[in-house]
């Protein structure tokens, strides 16, 4: 053992026992890693009996049946208990992440941080960190419209936020045009043009190929149509002014060739003449146009120009949702647009998949005017305040989100810890042990039960404990766990509570041994100072009962109790069980150290043979060793030798005569051992009577009278005193055969 005193924290106490286990002797160092033979052993001091009978215990009994049971529940635990290892292990590795400042705990990004578990997705951290690289705004910029509104200075807020409306209608404006050349209406006017000048470009073909006789081809085509409008205007204006176009009277002439016209020229110009008036081909010409028209205000039309994308951006963040319906609807007006740059007939099909921008222009409209509603409010104190705690949160949040970014693979390490903790706690939670108990429960329930109820009930009865049970409370991990009860009481109390000092280690005591009972391996079984408060009836029972238990098991006990002692070493020599004697006391040098061990009892704790023997052993030294001693020395070692003869001669009385007399502390006499008493003569009286006068002048007691003249008696005077002590002893002991 280490010395507190001596011995620094490095230093650990260690040994090495000896044990037979079973059959087989084996050396166990200590402390090494577990035994589990060592383990078996059951241990029963103070703390051991307030547990006992405060609390719930686990009895060894089991049916054979539930053998399969038990192993079932053993390798749950061991799964559990490594579960908790890599759970410990898993905890240790956690990392310390932002805490979200109160104010922001409500916004998205601080309800992330607050909710990270195991199954948080990374691709909801990579979007915070994107708003916050595609923030418009700065820390700057915000700190400093906090510094204006905190100043009262609220003139370059109002004028953010008029710009802001400013950009708003600016959108609004935007999807406006664009719904008036991309949107339903647009596209269904465009189709109906589209399809007006397909109807007249066949009309004028049909008319077109009514010429497909004349002399000349060509005729009706637009070449030829321009040829007409010529001639047209030199027969108006020089050849025959005044006259409408044709002439076709006998004296005229043909405006292009100079000749006369006879009667099938007059008709074809006639015919030519008619052909040009028809107003299907003037609507062809105007249906023409604006188709050329409406196709290249398509192509040079701009969705999304640079000024719309920089206002987009810069409302983002105070408009995300918005933002995003606005960018949609332009991403379906370009591809409109594309479409009928490159064929009018896909256009015509995409006229019905054409979003309306009626109710996001609404919505635009009413975020400018709430804009604008700020901007007069920042006139307003109370408003302003109110803007300050709103700019001051976007502030704070911005800020947070750095963090966030910084530590963006902290995080995902988090939840990776996190997902594995999870797992682990559900591979805990499957390896429960609760399911099995309920079973067992279900199998033993009442059979355990009435076996530990017998056997404690046996227990108590050896003890002299009256109406005091043993009852099941409840299971825990395949085990039933039970518990002391009083037996016919009227009010709710626990049994401590009504207990004297020593019944309650009677009751302790009855607890361990059922405990011990009901192990069926007959492991050893340690008591510490078991009798402590029991009075003088119930230590002998509890010494009977321990050396009956030391028939089949090794019975260690720890007390300092001397009479204790001389009971045990009684009962078994009543039963013949032999004991082994262990001493435990403070050596006598090295400082007086306690743990000096000693393989026999103290001279207090000896009986009326074991005081022989050592009264033999020392008169044997005193014999060999005398020579060399002077007078002095000699006296001293016939005096300690006399005053253990004296108290053997006391302990004779004790233990031999009077003890076996009286019964339960001198309470009771046994009758049948009166007649030790009837037996003894005047002779046995006056053989004890010399015996233990010589022997008490021996004991350095008393002062010696300077009169008498004191001489210590010789070898063959103590050797002679000795066999007449024990020539007695052996005599009257056969009063009492």
């Amino acid at each position: 053992m280490t010395d507190v005193f001596r011995d620094t924290a490095a230093e650990q106490p260690s040994a090495s026992l000896a044990v037979c286990i079973g059959s087989h002797n084996d050396s166990v160092k200590w402390p090494d890693p577990e035994r589990r033979e060592l383990q078996r052993m059951h241990f029963y001091d103070f703390g051991c009996r307030e547990a006992y009978i405060a609390t719930e215990s686990n009895f060894p009994y089991r049916p054979s049946a539930l053998t399969v049971m038990d192993g079932l529940i053993d390798a749950c635990v061991k799964v559990r208990k490594r579960i908790d290892t890599k759970l410990y292990e898993n905890a240790r590795t956690a990392v310390r992440l932002p805490k979200a400042p109160d104010e922001v705990k409500a916004t998205e990004v601080g309800t992330f941080v607050d909710q990270i578990s195991g199954g948080t997705q990374v691709d909801t951290l990579d979007e915070l960190i994107r708003a916050f690289d595609e923030s418009p705004q700065t820390f700057n910029e915000l700190k400093q419209a906090e510094i204006l509104l905190r100043s009262s200075d609220s003139s370059k807020e109002r004028k953010r936020l008029l710009r802001q409306a400013e950009k708003l209608d600016a959108l609004r404006n935007h999807l406006k045009s664009l719904e008036s050349m991309l949107g339903y209406d647009a596209i269904a006017s465009f189709r109906r043009h589209h399809e007006q000048y397909s109807q007249l470009k066949v009309a004028a073909g049909l008319l077109a190929r009514s010429f497909g006789s004349e002399p000349l081809p060509g005729v009706g085509t637009s070449p030829w149509k321009t040829l007409w409008e010529s001639a047209r205007r030199f027969s108006e204006e020089q050849a025959y002014p005044g006259r409408s176009f044709p002439v076709l009277d006998d004296k005229s002439r043909c405006v292009l060739c100079q000749q006369t016209l006879h009667s099938d020229g007059r008709e074809r110009h006639d015919r030519f003449e008619a052909f040009v008036k028809d107003d299907t081909q003037t609507r062809l010409e105007e249906a023409g146009r604006v188709k050329e028209l409406q196709h290249e205000n398509l192509t040079n039309l701009v969705t999304s120009p640079e000024a719309v994308k920089i206002n987009l951006r810069d409302l983002e963040s105070i408009y995300p949702e918005l933002v995003k319906e606005i960018r949609d609807l332009l991403d379906s007006y370009e591809r409109i647009r594309d479409q009928a740059c490159e064929n009018c007939e896909e256009m015509n099909k995409s006229a019905n998949s054409v979003r309306d921008s009626t109710r996001i222009r609404i919505k635009i409209n009413e975020a400018a005017k709430n804009a604008r509603k700020l901007a007069e409010d920042l006139e307003d104190p109370i408003a302003i305040q109110k803007r300050l705690e709103s700019v001051t949160l976007e502030r704070q949040e911005l800020e947070f989100l750095q963090q966030i970014k910084n530590c963006r693979k902290s995080i995902i390490m988090e939840i990776s810890r996190l997902k594995e903790r999870d797992a682990l706690e559900a591979a805990k939670s499957a390896a429960a042990t609760g399911p099995i108990t309920r079973k067992v429960m279900e199998f033993s329930e009442e059979s355990i039960t009435d076996v530990v109820r017998d056997t404690f009930t046996r227990e108590t009865d050896r003890l002299k404990l009256e109406r005091v049970t043993i009852a099941r409370t409840r299971a825990d991990k395949g085990s039933l766990l039970h518990l002391p009860k009083l037996v016919g009481a009227r009010q709710e109390v626990k049994v401590p509570r009504v207990f004297s000092e020593g019944e309650r280690t009677a009751l302790g005591l009855a607890a361990f041994l059922t405990e011990a009972q009901l192990d069926g391996s007959k492991s050893a079984v340690i008591l510490d100072d078991p009798i402590t408060s029991l009075d003088h009836v119930r230590r002998g029972l509890v010494a009977a009962r321990l050396v009956a238990m030391a028939a089949d098991r090794q019975v260690i006990v720890f007390t300092h109790d001397v009479a204790f002692v001389a009971d045990l070493k009684l009962a078994a020599k009543d039963v013949r069980v032999s004991i082994a004697e262990r001493s435990v006391t403070r050596s006598r040098k090295n400082e007086k150290k306690p743990g000096a061990c000693t393989d026999v009892h103290p001279w207090k704790a000896k009986d009326v043979r074991a005081r022989f023997e050592e009264l033999r052993r020392e008169l044997a030294r005193i014999k060999r060793n005398c020579a060399t001693w002077d007078e002095r020395d000699y006296e001293d070692a016939v005096a300690v030798w006399g005053g253990g003869l004296s108290e053997t001669w006391e302990r004779i009385f004790s233990q031999e005569i009077v003890g076996p007399i009286l019964a339960d502390g001198g309470l009771e006499v046994r009758t049948k051992m009166v007649r030790a008493l009837a037996r003894f003569s005047d002779v046995d009286y006056s053989e004890f009577d010399a015996s233990y006068s010589r022997v008490s002048r021996w004991a350095k007691r008393h002062d010696k009278s300077a009169l008498v003249n004191y001489v210590p008696p010789d070898i063959a005077d103590l050797e002679e005193e000795f066999e007449i002590v024990e020539g007695w002893f052996k005599r009257v002991r056969r009063y009492t055969a």
